[in-house]
């Protein structure tokens, strides 16, 4: 049976979907490459809804910076910086988060303290987000349909078109609250290998309780890990992402039926532009050598014996 690798990316406007896809691969591929594994070409496919939301892709040519479609985090490849240093700040950013997580802009507003605080937040820096959550409509040829409804069923038409492959799903940021909706409401024919978020938000209380209106995500008062995850949803963050601050999704989500609980992997994201790190960007968590070595496992395992590869390595 042969395999594919199918990302879906997060909020706000993006490049071209054939430029994402390729910067998105290219990080992968480094990644493998820099942890000595095989860097053999693997099918890969992105599923890419920015289009949904914007009008326009951002322009990796355009060069003035106030432009709206000025692109200022394109791909780069990672260069070698101190990490012994880099260690010892991490440390004391996590110290400072666990003693004042509540007084953190993104973790405090997403926390519901403040409903109205967090409504207006949602407004001005999440507005993906905001239009994904309401009754924001939008035209798909001359129908009219819910822009939750068009995003979501990209991603499941996409799962359905390699249905008969093996799937590894990787969802960056709100990719993965699209992705674990999308699989929540997938028939149990369609199913995924593997499910891999980076950088993920279903921690956050504002996402949880937009999730709890619909009981069928829920049992014992808890999220269920989708039925149709078959070997393992790993989970990785960084300490500095404050999108992802939340990152023991294995306390919020409840086993599958098939056993598969949600594995959580802190890692460092390295991902640097202008000398300026940015903890939460995909090209980062996509190289970093534990995501690198559940992708390798993927593609170089030939029988059903992945997961049990993978729980001697992490569990």
């Amino acid at each position: 049976m042969s395999k594919i690798v199918i990302g879906i990316h997060g909020l706000g406007n993006k490049p071209p979907k054939e430029l994402l896809s390729q910067w998105w691969k290219q990080a992968m591929l480094e990644g493998l490459r820099k942890n000595n594994y095989s860097t053999y070409d693997f099918n890969f496919e992105i599923v890419y809804w920015a289009d949904i939301l914007h009008k326009n892709p951002l322009d990796p040519n355009e060069t003035i910076k106030e432009h709206p479609l000025f692109l200022s985090d394109h791909y780069v490849p990672d260069r070698e910086i101190n990490k012994t240093e880099e260690k010892k700040f991490r440390q004391k950013a996590l110290e400072y988060l666990e003693k004042y997580s509540k007084r953190i802009l993104v973790n405090g507003v997403l926390s519901l303290n403040i409903p109205s605080l967090t409504e207006l937040f949602i407004h001005h820096h999440l507005r993906d987000l905001e239009e994904y959550y309401s009754q924001s409509y939008t035209y798909q040829g001359n129908e009219r349909e819910l822009v939750r409804e068009v995003i979501i069923d990209r991603l499941i038409e996409t799962l359905q078109r390699h249905k008969r492959k093996k799937i590894f799903m990787v969802a960056h940021s709100m990719g993965s609250i699209i992705a674990y909706e999308a699989l929540m409401s997938l028939s149990s024919e369609i199913k995924v290998e593997i499910l891999a978020t980076i950088g993920s938000p279903l921690g956050q209380d504002y996402v949880i309780n937009k999730m709890q209106d619909d009981k069928i995500l829920f049992k014992d008062g808890k999220l269920i890990v989708p039925e149709n995850v078959k070997h393992g949803w790993y989970n990785f963050s960084d300490e500095e992402d404050q999108v992802a601050i939340n990152h023991n999704l294995s306390e919020i989500f409840k086993e599958n039926f098939l056993g598969v609980k949600v594995k959580d992997i802190l890692v460092y994201n390295n991902y640097r532009i202008s000398d300026t790190r940015n903890p939460h960007k995909s090209y980062g968590y996509l190289r970093t050598p534990k995501f690198a070595s559940v992708l390798n496992s993927f593609l170089t395992t030939k029988r059903l014996d992945l997961f049990n590869w993978i729980r001697k390595r992490f569990l």
